[in-house]
């Protein structure tokens, strides 16, 4: 038996943008565009090679086309966005992925030396796609992560 839900023009307004929304972010790289040079940017996954905390083994970094050449390289960490597993991380970032793209826009627009503080080889890149599509389960995980980027 199907049952009939009525909706408010608003809430059906949401409910299509969110759907529009999910399914830009689920089938590839994440996208970014850097904010003053224009390169073309992806947000990874990558594991972090000189921490020893099991519980921050796992990051998130920009990866940006900076001379036009295709090679994309680690232009900036994302902060505060940590977990034990790229799965966490993942679904961290797409549980928040306006506030991330919000974060990087501050940073890339106020740090002029932002490059040089990188250190390219403390991550491993996992060259998956991070994907925000609705097949993904939504659970918010509370822990410090969310509670340092949300607010």
């Amino acid at each position: 038996m199907k049952k009939k839900i009525l909706l408010s023009e608003s809430q059906l307004i949401e409910l299509i943008k969110r759907i529009i929304k999910e399914e830009k972010y689920s089938e590839e790289d994440l996208k970014y565009t850097h904010p003053r040079t224009g390169a073309a940017c992806k947000i990874k996954v990558a594991e972090n090679k000189v921490t020893n905390r099991e519980h921050s083994k796992f990051g998130a970094v920009l990866l940006c086309d900076t001379y036009g050449d295709g090679e994309y390289m680690v232009t900036a960490e994302l902060p505060a966005v940590d977990g034990p597993t790229p799965e966490s991380v993942s679904d961290f970032i797409c549980d928040n992925i306006e506030k991330t793209y919000e974060i990087l826009d501050d940073m890339l627009t106020q740090d002029e030396d932002l490059m040089e503080n990188v250190n390219h080889r403390r991550w491993d890149i996992i060259d998956e796609p991070i994907k925000c599509g609705l097949e993904r389960p939504k659970e918010k995980k509370l822990g410090i992560l969310n509670k340092t980027l949300v607010n």
